[in-house]
Formats: structure tokens, C-alpha cells, sequence
């Protein structure tokens, strides 16, 4: 019941996958709702570049909170490992700049058991979810990365069914127009194919979508290589994404704001990839009725944290 919403810091990567690719592919992958930071790695000059790289992150919180505004579990500490491979298909400086695949694997674990739907609720489990990652990410016009990522989520808890989601994101890196004021805005496209990603009020939900505007300004530290984010969004949902029994809906479905902070481990040595830790807090403010109706509430909190590298 997650999408994986993540930034990629700047780097440079010589020859090889580019700051706008990164960013694109895990932004428009699952979603953790973390930064990933990503350092810069070197390679000789007459080395091929490599057109196959990977990302894992491990993330650790104190809610299971999805980005559709799910509780799903608030007690005890959550994992997240994540691991993505990222691969060139095509890279140029022309107008289209660079065609890349991607695939993965997300999961999330909890020291709180709940429900077991393999037992079919006689015991209890904690292994939350297992979700399946695959999407192909496009850098046009330079400033301009289109991603479209399928996700599946295979809920392992409260029988709660299979559903599959394609997700459509357009980006804009505005670093060369606003340097170190920029705000990197994205816009996405979010369809149920089948089955519902959320709680719902209706007896019988049918698949919908909504739309997601945000924005990450951030600031770096050059000196000790800290990153401050403020990401901030609103999702958008169609009238029938929470349901129609508990109340009105509502344009904004809900909205977020949080501030996250990471830095690279440079004392990793070299060869073993890009190390760095990211902490982060959040808050999630409820707008729609029906989505305060499933969770109970107008709003969560959430404290996260974790270790990613890429290679």
C-alpha cells in the first residue's frame, strides 16, 4: 500500500547515469517517502561507463504511513528495505536525453505483529507487504523527465486484496534557472488498474485515481555535505478513490509537509558504493471525510530514518 516517493541529490557521475535520470526513476518508483541521497563516484577515463546500476535503501519509522494517507500500523518500529537496478537503454545531449529502465522490489516488516492472511487472521505476522517495482523513466528538453511505474501491492495482512497501480510523473529540475532557491515541482497521474489501493467507505469500491502536486526545495551544506529538504505536497483524488459513504469528498484529499536531512558517509571506502544516512519527520493532514472516517483521525505524524548506497 506504498508508493515510493523519492528525491536524488545532485551528482556527478562521469559519463554514467545522470542527476535527472536518478531522480526521475526513483520518484517515479514505489514509493518510500524518503531522499535518497546520492554522492558522486568516479571512474577512469578509459573505463566504459557502466549502463547498469543499483539503489538500496533501508528505511526505518515509526508508522507505516503510505502516501494515499494509510495508517497502516503505528506501534512499534517499521522496516522498509528497498532495492532498485536502474538500466541505460539510451543517453545523448540532444533533445532526448536518456531512455532508462528500472526494476525492483519493496517490503516492509514491523516489530508490532497484526493479522496474518495467510492464516487467515488466526495468527499473527511481521511481514506487512511484499511489492513488485518494474517502469521506464524518458530525460527530454534537459530540465524534463516523464517516468511510468507499475507497482503491485501484495498485502500480507488483514486479507486485505492484490492491487495493481501505473503511475504517470512529469518532473522539472529548475536547478538552472533558481540554482540554490530551486524547488524541483513534479506533477503524477496515480490509476488504479485493478483493485484499491486505500481503505474505502463503499460497500463495493470501484478502481479510481487522483492526482499529486508537490514540490522539495532543499539546501546543501557544501562544507560538511548536509542536505536539508522541505518536500510538500497535495493529493488530488477523484470523488470515488476514499468512497462515497462517510461524507463529502473533497478536491484536496489530503496534504503533507516534512523537513529531512541526509549526508554521505565518505568515509566508506571506495568501491563499495555511495553511502549516506537520511532522517526525516512528517506531517500528514487529512482534508477528505471519507479518508478521516478509515483512519479515525484528521491527520498522522511520522519519524523516519535511514541508510541507502548506490553503485
Amino acid at each position: 500500500m506504498k508508493t515510493l516517493k523519492t528525491n536524488v541529490s545532485p551528482c556527478h557521475h562521469l559519463k554514467t547515469i545522470s542527476q535527472k535520470t536518478t531522480t526521475g526513476l526513483v520518484l517515479g518508483s514505489l514509493a518510500a517517502t524518503a531522499t535518497l541521497p546520492l554522492t558522486a563516484t568516479s571512474a577512469r577515463a578509459d573505463d566504459a561507463p557502466s549502463k547498469v546500476h543499483a539503489l538500496v535503501n533501508f528505511e526505518f519509522s515509526d508508522h507505516y504511513l503510505t502516501p494515499r494517507g494509510m495508517d497502516v500500523q503505528n506501534h512499534g518500529l517499521v522496516f522498509q528495505p528497498l532495492v532498485l537496478g536502474f538500466f541505460d537503454l539510451y543517453r545523448s545531449d540532444g533533445m532526448l536525453g536518456n531512455v532508462t529502465l528500472v526494476g525492483g522490489v519493496w517490503n516492509c516488516f514491523g516489530t508490532g505483529k497484526l493479522a496474518s492472511s495467510d492464516s487467515n487472521g488466526a495468527k499473527n505476522t511481521s511481514w506487512y507487504e511484499i511489492d513488485p517495482i518494474a517502469g521506464i523513466s524518458i530525460g527530454f528538453a534537459k530540465h524534463l523527465t516523464l517516468d511510468v511505474t507499475y507497482t503491485a501491492f501484495d498485502m500480507q495482512i488483514f486479507n486485505i486484496p492484490f492491487s495493481e497501480h501505473l503511475e504517470t510523473k512529469l518532473s522539472f529540475d529548475d536547478s538552472a534557472y533558481l540554482k540554490k532557491f530551486a524547488v524541483h515541482p513534479y506533477f503524477s497521474y496515480w490509476q488504479e488498474l485493478d483493485g484499491k489501493a486505500v481503505s474505502n467507505t463503499d460497500a463495493n469500491p470501484e478502481s479510481s485515481y487522483y492526482f499529486d502536486l508537490g514540490v522539495a526545495p532543499a539546501y546543501t551544506f557544501e562544507k560538511i555535505g548536509l542536505k536539508v529538504e522541505v518536500p510538500c505536497r497535495v493529493l488530488l483524488p477523484d470523488s470515488k478513490f476514499y468512497g462515497t459513504g462517510a461524507g463529502s469528498s473533497s478536491t484536496v484529499g489530503l496534504y503533507e509537509v516534512g523537513v529531512k536531512g541526509s549526508i554521505p558517509l565518505k568515509f566508506m571506502p571506495s568501491g563499495y558504493g555511495h553511502w549516506s544516512l537520511h532522517l526525516g519527520f512528517k506531517y500528514m493532514g487529512f482534508e477528505d471525510d471519507n479518508l478521516k472516517a478509515t483512519q479515525h483521525r484528521s491527520g498522522s505524524t511520522q519519524v523516519y530514518g535511514g541508510i541507502s548506497t548506490f553503485f
